[in-house]
């Protein structure tokens, strides 16, 4: 008798349930929202992208070798 009605309390308890989000911007239905995507939810912190640790692409931009014949000195005018 004591498992049934542990069983019964208990299936009222996940009735309850549904799901919630502590941010909006970490329900997948709000990842096209321009709030939660760069470059607007980079000030705050709540990117979509970031709340669901998801990876970031990132963009590499690579540097010429600099010559020494190339580069750039500056002068001093003395004044």
């Amino acid at each position: 008798m004591k498992k049934i009605a542990f069983l019964l309390a208990l299936s009222f308890t996940l009735v309850g349930c549904e799901d919630r989000y502590r941010y909006p911007c970490q329900d997948p239905e709000n990842k096209d929202n321009p709030e939660c995507n760069r470059p607007q939810c980079e000030t705050d912190g709540f990117c979509y992208d970031q709340l669901n640790g998801i990876e970031q692409e990132t963009v590499v931009i690579e540097q010429a070798p600099c010559n020494s014949e190339t580069e750039l000195v500056s002068e001093s005018t003395g004044e």
